[in-house]
């Protein structure tokens, strides 16, 4: 696996989730040529820098790289919140100030909404059916049963959690992840955005499900882009943002709207 030579000064951000977006797991191969094509294009005479935005940890995404990628992204944000930059040898490695100040805030949350979290806990048990999942690092995950039961929980979780406006989540199908509100995708892309003095105007984020709605806002992007097999309000938010939703499946819905966004490359 290759690292891309350092950008200097970068022009934009390309921002792709990769599960869904970019990569599909039952197409071979699982990222569309063309669209690999298009990021080594924009990069190289656009001056792009291309990052993965996902729910994956780091170590869970580099083995997806690896599959279907020839070369490394400039940076990742992995498990919806934290940042990784690629050091002088081509190992990632964690932004250490961002990423203490991410545990540090979510460890301080945990703390503050633990009866909250409590009462949601109890719901996802007894009503919903579903598995509580605690993992290092993280305030909680809940896997449901049925697509169906999450209307119930996330009314449960306003009820129960309206106090708290530091605790967010991120969904995705019948997962569910409680985060801070200060951490995600979008405040990961906004944070790589501040580094490189760039703004929402020389940002295209992509991406395909709930948990990517927070890099797909005006304040992110301007340009933002989901492939057709996004879900129904996502595709509502690309288009009532000024996007491009593309017809076909994961990549080769991207490489469409590519192709719209950049008519003279």
């Amino acid at each position: 696996m290759r690292t891309l030579s350092p950008l200097e000064n970068p022009k934009g951000i390309l921002a792709f989730d990769f599960d869904g977006t970019m990569h599909w797991d039952e197409s071979e191969p699982g990222v569309d040529p063309r669209l690999i094509e298009w990021i080594k294009f924009l990069r190289e005479k656009h001056g792009m820098a291309w990052g993965i935005c996902t729910g994956r940890s780091m170590m869970h995404l580099l083995e997806g790289i690896t599959q279907s990628l020839p070369f490394l992204p400039d940076f990742a944000i992995t498990r919806e919140r934290e940042i990784y930059v690629p050091n002088n040898f081509g190992r990632f490695v964690p932004d250490e100030a961002w990423n203490k100040a991410c545990d540090k805030a979510h460890k301080r949350l945990f703390k503050k909404s633990r009866k909250e979290l409590k009462a949601v806990r109890a719901y996802v048990e007894e009503v919903a059916k579903g598995e509580w999942i605690q993992v290092e690092g993280d305030l909680a995950g809940v896997v449901l049963p049925d697509i169906k039961e999450m209307d119930g929980l996330l009314a449960e979780v306003k009820k129960r959690c309206a106090d708290c406006s530091e605790l967010g989540y991120e969904r995705n199908s019948i997962y569910l992840r409680f985060s801070h509100t200060a951490y995600g995708k979008g405040p990961g892309l906004l944070e790589m955005m501040r580094r490189m003095g760039l703004s929402p105007d020389e940002v295209v984020a992509c991406g395909d499900n709930y948990n990517d709605f927070s890099m797909l806002t005006p304040e992110v992007s301007t340009r933002p882009v989901c492939p057709g097999n996004a879900v129904a309000e996502v595709k509502q938010r690309v288009m009532d943002c000024g996007g491009i939703v593309g017809s076909s499946i994961a990549s080769k819905g991207l490489v469409e709207a590519f192709e719209q966004l950049f008519p003279s490359s």
